[in-house]
């Protein structure tokens, strides 16, 4: 039997990839995430290896947030732009936030109805780099590895102070390779500053300056590495005495024995009535990448994060020539062959927003009057499924708004209903929506909130408006700008500029929060100084979705909401090539 080495790689669909990207050989390739949008991806990729979802650098990237300090915003181009920064409060001072790619592969959760495979090649080290059979593997599988550093706590300071001026860096780069995220005027500009540029021949020359500055401030953080005695720290996972706990501990990169948690391997079978099928003649395997996992450690700390920088080594264990073939797994004693590290990756946060849009839901809030005649007609002790058993009562009424006459009482078992539920969830939600916009400043929280009416109408001087930022928006009562929750009940529609605002503000958060005319809490709110930025962004959102109502029909799910499929991208076939 043959007793070369073995090399597991990538795919062979993906060699021409790394061949341009990281200029590699085939024998230096590595294994491949393929990305899925569907929950039964394995048998799509059964069928067809290479029909996966592209990599798209605008949302499959992590990125870093890059902060510029802004002028007051009392004064000057930024005057009252209070929605477009972000307010550290606690400092008084207002920061420009911009995204920045960081180059680091982000994975979605299932959640997020994003589903990830690697992938990976077995071939023999040999003249022509003949493939392996499958009957010469006995077991194969991959281990999600970390790396981090160690480091003192002293150093922690200079750090940040470097990372910070390799972000600011890479951050500029990426204005001018226009890579970062951006949209409206602010993509525009940078487009004309571009354009700019490469008409002086000038880009080149800037892009040159600062990829120089970049090295030189990637060589001072080797510098502080070595100067502080950093060690770099390889670690897997490895299982507890007790189920579903365990610990990250040091191993090695290519271990002759597994003695962490390992993932299994598919070894992929070609569609016999397939011809051009990917894996006809090959032997390639596959196994699912795990986003998420109960395991912890003994503190609760969960295995993976979204903090973390991971990554994924295949390997295969070589059948040994004189071992018997028995039914356990691994059936013989045979070496370990590893695959080179995947590319790092980083997991989305659970409510990545990216993410979460990926899988929207829907929550029907009930219909007020059908409740009323439902509650007349019908035994509403039938129709309240949730259970709550309170050992002691917490017994208050409320009067005048408030709540008095608090104490523990007798056990209870009550009965609630879903639609009662939903509905003071849903008050609670558009009560503290506005409190905690202007409590702590977060202004841009409101562009996360969109609110349209069944029926989308508005009117030619509402959409004449909206063209030119002015400082003043007329709205009609067709139109709803629900962005400060049930506030509008207390704007009202019609033309009105800061000062109104403020006014009208002022009576629509008395009227919500409880609080008086001449509440403290009230007195030094000059709400005037806002700008009316979030609103017509919302306003502009609206109209796009009237125009797109106005071609597709009254269908609102059409006209406005989350376009699942318009961004999907699928890879380009590569063609069979003789093994």
């Amino acid at each position: 039997m043959e007793t070369r080495d073995w090399k597991l790689v990538a795919p062979w669909y993906r060699w021409d990839r790394q061949l341009a990207e990281q200029k590699l050989r085939p024998r230096q390739t590595r294994p491949v995430f393929q990305k899925f949008d569907q929950s039964d991806f394995v048998k799509g990729f059964a069928r067809d290896p290479q029909h996966s979802l592209k990599f798209d650098d605008r949302v499959d990237t992590v990125f870093s947030v890059k902060e510029t300090d802004v002028p007051a915003l009392t004064s000057g181009p930024n005057k009252g732009k209070f929605s477009r920064f972000f307010i550290d409060k606690a400092k008084n001072v207002a920061k420009d936030l911009t995204l920045t790619p960081t180059g680091i592969r982000k994975l979605y959760l299932d959640t997020h109805k994003r589903y990830y495979l690697v992938v990976c090649e077995l071939h023999c080290d040999a003249p022509g780099f003949p493939t392996t059979t499958p009957e010469q593997v006995c077991e194969a599988g991959f281990a999600v590895r970390r790396r981090s550093y160690n480091f003192p706590n002293g150093a922690r300071k200079e750090a940040v102070k470097l990372l910070q001026n390799v972000v600011a860096i890479q951050s500029d780069i990426a204005y001018y390779e226009q890579t970062s995220p951006a949209r409206g005027l602010k993509a525009k500009h940078r487009a004309l500053v571009v354009e700019k540029l490469k008409k002086g021949n000038g880009l080149e020359a800037k892009m040159s300056d600062l990829k120089t500055k970049l090295d030189a401030a990637r060589q001072e953080i080797v510098k502080w590495k070595d100067a502080n005695g950093v060690v770099q720290i390889h670690e897997g996972w490895v299982r507890g005495e007790f189920e579903n706990i365990g610990s990250w501990q040091y191993v090695e990169e290519t271990p002759a024995k597994t003695a962490e948690a390992t993932y299994p391997l598919y070894h992929l079978f070609a569609d016999p009535n397939d011809p051009a099928h990917s894996a006809k003649g090959r032997n390639i395997y596959f196994g699912v990448v795990p986003t998420s996992s109960l395991d912890t450690d003994e503190r609760g700390n969960a295995r993976f994060d979204s903090e973390t920088l991971y990554e994924i080594r295949c390997y295969v264990r070589r059948h040994k020539p004189d071992c018997p073939r028995r039914d356990q797994k691994p059936d013989c004693p045979g070496p370990l062959v590893w695959s080179e590290p995947t590319e790092s990756y980083q997991l989305a946060a659970p409510s990545d927003l990216i993410g979460t849009s990926q899988r929207p839901v829907t929550i029907h809030m009930p219909d007020l009057k059908e409740l009323a005649a439902q509650a007349a007609a019908l035994p509403l002790n039938k129709f309240s499924p949730m259970k709550v058993v309170k050992p002691q009562g917490m017994n208050f009424s409320v009067n005048d708004g408030k709540a008095t006459g608090g104490s523990v009482g007798l056990p209870q078992v009550c009965f609630i209903s879903i639609p009662l539920i939903t509905i003071v969830a849903m008050f609670v939600f558009s009560l503290f929506l506005p409190i905690v916009v202007f409590l702590f400043g977060l202004f841009f929280l409101l562009a996360l909130k969109f609110c349209i009416p069944p029926s989308i109408q508005i009117d030619a001087a509402l959409s004449a408006q909206l063209d030119v930022v002015a400082p003043k928006i007329k709205l009609d009562a067709s139109f709803d700008v629900d962005a400060f929750g049930s506030l509008d009940a207390g704007i009202g529609f019609g033309t009105f500029g800061a000062a109104d605002l403020n006014a009208k503000l002022k009576v629509g958060i008395t009227a919500d929060s409880g609080f008086k005319a001449d509440a403290p809490e009230l007195a030094d709110a000059d709400l005037g100084k806002l700008s009316n930025a979030a609103l017509v962004n919302t306003g502009l959102s609206a109209r796009q979705a009237d125009k797109t109502a106005k071609t597709v029909g009254s269908d609102l799910n059409a006209a406005a909401g989350v376009e699942l499929t318009a961004s999907l991208q699928y890879e380009e076939r590569v063609e069979v090539r003789a093994v």
